[in-house]
Parts: structure tokens; sequence; C-alpha cells
């Protein structure tokens, strides 16, 4: 535990992990001192582990898609999706079990407040959202090839306007969508089937010339979602979908993609209006060439690259930013299928100029370090709030709102952006994409955004997503294109980065 010397020894400890991150000048903030204090009091008794990060929230949507084609007709589309139903499922049965903290076979509801995870009835049920409208079955376990009448029945339903989703019966865990999806919004694919008391957490969908699997973060992080992702893709019977495609085409002959309607989202167990406008993220991606620079270097370039977004050539520091840390010994080969920690780490800056990367590197490898021994400055705050004398809904909702009543401090916690890496060896192109930590309108000057950098051996796929300016694809793509290009200085010139990767 932190600070065996007691209190005093604690408030020590926090004042310097926060004085590495916080504004010059900090210390004359009571909000700062009121945190510092919450968080020395508190923390002795809080749970390792204990998950407060997100309540469900539409903002902790995920998704993780691999380029390449799919069918362009309504017939073609029922028998892809009915195929890649059949490939999550049995992705998800594979995996189930194999990630600490993160079972698979279950769905979202409320409980007390708050959102849980709860058994399914079966992870053959699944929901296909079908135009605005909701179709669930319960699969056959012996493989797409034995759903013809499946097929049939959804080309039914897609003529005659299927109904939304009723909220009786047993909640799956996966949405299918059968038409194309809008990419800004398709990390909430699975809620298209979602209702008042609770909905799936795993979704699967076409947006963007991608196959893409959409998650809630509170059931899965980053690497079980990677490895469900691949297993997905890989897994995807393409026989035996035109085969389905036949069928349905019986039904419906060469009728086009129906739409895929936002409006029919449900956001929340809660069943809470959410203007899915305002989650909106603008989304660019690129493919770059093995090997890749070292990390701390991509996050140096993404420091420098945030002071010069944020207009204020003086600054001191760049905006904080996070990096996700798998926690655990360096020597753990389990680790990355637990859940990550960000620590919070920024480029320092004199006369306009930034402060060298090594000595960058050495101070982010210390906060790397401390957050992966759950000592750095967000996993104290993290067991404190577990500590909280408060129902879990609240505390996730400080978390998820991002505490507002906190301001700056929220500011320099949450960051203006977040550098992801993961090696995913052997998988297919994997295109990641997730909500910032500060989730800015989309008419506002700043920009916040996640750069997820996963390398699968051949090379590294790399999307960048936005929000506040960077909510507009254009301004996502010239951040994006900032980032290679200065990352590319330091590489050879065939470095440099292609707009679009190999199919699979």
């Amino acid at each position: 535990m932190s600070g065996p010397g007691g209190l005093g020894a604690r408030v020590r400890e926090l004042t310097a992990l926060v004085d590495e991150v916080a504004p010059p000048g900090w210390t004359a903030s009571p909000v700062w001192w009121a945190l510092v204090g919450a968080v020395a009091l508190t923390e002795p008794y809080g749970r390792p582990g204990a998950y407060v990060v997100s309540d469900a929230e539409p903002r902790a949507d995920t998704f993780m898609g691999v380029p390449g084609p799919a069918p362009d007709d309504a017939a073609g589309r029922i028998g892809w999706a009915i195929a890649a139903a059949h490939a999550a499922v049995r992705a998800v049965l594979a995996r189930d079990g194999t990630l600490p903290d993160q079972p698979l076979t279950v769905a979202i509801t409320r409980h007390r407040g708050a959102a849980r995870t709860a058994p399914i009835a079966s992870p053959w049920r699944v929901a296909f959202a079908i135009g605005g409208g909701v179709v669930t079955a319960l699969l056959d376990p012996r493989g797409p090839a034995h759903e013809i009448a499946l097929a049939r029945a959804l080309a039914a339903a897609l003529v005659t306007h299927a109904p939304a989703a009723p909220d009786d019966g047993p909640i799956p865990m996966l949405t299918v969508t059968v038409g194309d999806d809008d990419l800004a919004h398709a990390h909430h694919g699975h809620r298209r089937a979602w209702r008042a008391r609770g909905g799936p957490w795993l979704g699967v969908a076409r947006a963007g010339g991608l196959t893409l699997v959409s998650t809630c973060h509170m059931v899965v992080d980053g690497w079980g979602h990677a490895m469900l992702t691949a297993d997905t893709v890989r897994g995807l019977d393409r026989a035996a979908a035109r085969t389905l495609a036949t069928a349905a085409a019986t039904i419906l002959g060469a009728a086009p993609l129906p739409p895929a309607k936002l409006t029919k989202l449900t956001p929340s167990p809660a069943g809470d209006g959410v203007n899915f406008d305002n989650l909106r993220l603008g989304v660019a991606w690129r493919r770059l060439p093995a090997p890749m620079p070292p990390f701390l270097r991509q996050a140096w370039t993404l420091g420098c690259l945030l002071h010069r977004d944020q207009g204020r050539a003086g600054a001191p520091r760049s905006p904080t930013f996070q990096i996700p840390v798998a926690p655990g010994a360096a020597d753990d080969p389990t680790r990355f299928a637990r859940r990550v920690r960000p620590a919070i780490v920024s480029v320092r800056f004199a006369d306009g100029r930034p402060e060298p990367e090594q000595a960058f590197a050495e101070r982010a490898r210390r906060a790397i370090a401390r957050e992966a021994q759950g000592e750095g400055l967000s996993s104290r705050l993290l067991r404190a709030l577990a500590a909280v004398p408060a129902p879990l809904g609240w505390k996730r909702g400080v978390v998820g709102a991002r505490a507002r009543w906190l301001a700056g401090a929220v500011d320099v916690i949450a960051g203006a952006g977040c550098l992801s890496y993961l090696r995913a060896a052997g998988a297919p192109p994997l295109v990641a994409v997730s909500s910032p930590a500060q989730l800015a309108p989309a008419d506002s000057p700043m920009a916040t955004s996640v750069l997820t950098v996963i390398d699968d051996g051949e090379g590294a796929t790399v999307p960048l997503a936005g929000s506040g300016r960077a909510t507009s694809p254009a301004a996502c793509e010239a951040l994006l294109d900032a980032w290679c290009r200065e990352l590319s200085a330091s590489r050879p010139d065939d470095s440099r980065a292609s707009r679009s990767g190999p199919s699979w």
C-alpha cells in the first residue's frame, strides 16, 4: 500500500505526482489540494482492482475494425450478418474465461443504480438490427450453413419493417447490424438492440469499408477486444454467407442495403435520452510499415503536436495525455489481458522548444512503471474513489462525466489525448476507435483525440479518433497526418504512411 509512513507521507507522494503533470502554480488551487487530501485520506481503504471507470454509458463505447469488402446488396448483407454472428459467438466462447475480471458471456443490466453484467440465457441468442427494427433469433450451433430459414426470416422482416426490440424476453449479448453504419457513430453499434432495462455489450457491423466489432468498455479492455475482432473476422464463413444470400434473394431480389437508423438507439440501461450527435467522432487511419519507431518517441511526437495545436507557443508544457498501461511486472506475459490504467504525461518546453526526447522518455518510463505497479497517480485516484462510501453508479458517474466540479484537475487528468500501443502479432490490420477522455462538442475550437498504434508484425495500423474540432473528418485527417509526418522525420524515407491497409 502507498504511503506506509501515514497521511503526511501520502500527501507528499501525491504532491510529487501531481507536480509532474499539473501546470505551474497549481499549489495555489484549492481544488487540487482538496483532491490530494481526499485521495490521501481514503486510498488506504480502497480495494485494488475495483472497477469504477465506466457505467456502460455511450461515451465508453469502442470499436475495432478490419478493412476489406462485403456484399453491397440487402440479400448479400443478410448472409454476411448471419455468418458474422456465428463467428462472433464462437470467438466469445473461445475467449471467455481467459481475460481477468472480464467475463464475456454476459449482457448489461441495471442493478441498484449501477450498470452490471449479468449471465445470458444463451450465447446463441442474437439480435439483428435491420432497417429501423430488430429481429432476435436463436442461432443453430451447428454453423451458418444451417441457417437458411433464418436468412429468409430476416429478408421477410426487411420487407415488412421489423419492429423495435421488445422489452421482454432474455437480453442477448450480441447485436449484428445488417445495413451500413455511420463511421462516426459505429462505436455504438451494439446499442441498436438495447432496451430500457439493458442490452448487448457486443456488436458486429460494417462502416467505412471496415468489418467492425463494437463493445462497451465496461465489459472488455483493448487487448481482449483486439483478439475478439481478429477471431471474428478470421472465423467468418464466406461460402456459407453466399449460400444464405441466395436464400434471402428469393424474397428480396437485388434490393439495396437498408439504412442503419441512429434514432433507434437506446443509450443506457436506464433508458435516458442522449443526443448521439454530441457523441460523434472524427475517424481517420493510416498504415505504417514495420518497424515502428520506439514507443516513447511516438509519445514525445504526440506531446509536441498537442503543444503546437493548443496555440500557446510560450506554454511551459504540452497538454497532458494518457498512456494506457498493462498492470504487472514487465516479464509477466499475462499482463496484457488485464484492465489497463492510464499513465499521465506531458512534454516540457522552454522558449518554445521541446525538451530532448530522452529527458521526456526517462520521466515517462517512471510514470509508466508506477502505474504498472499500482502506485501511479491514476491508480491511486481510482483506488481512493473505490473506497469512497457512495453508490457504485455515482462513483462511475464521477469518472464517466469527468467530474466537472473538479474543473482544472480534470483537464490535467483526462488530458487532451491518448496514445495506445498494442502488439498483436499475426492479427489482421486493426483500426481501433474510442472516445477521448475529454469528449469536446463538435463546435469547440479545442481538439481531443485518441491515437492507437496496433503493431501486427507486418506493419502498424494507426487510427485517430477525435472530438471537438477533430470531429471534422478533415481536421482529424490533418492531425493524424501531422503526427505521421513528424514521426517519419526520424525514419528512412520509405516510412511514409499509406492511406489504406491491406484487405483481410
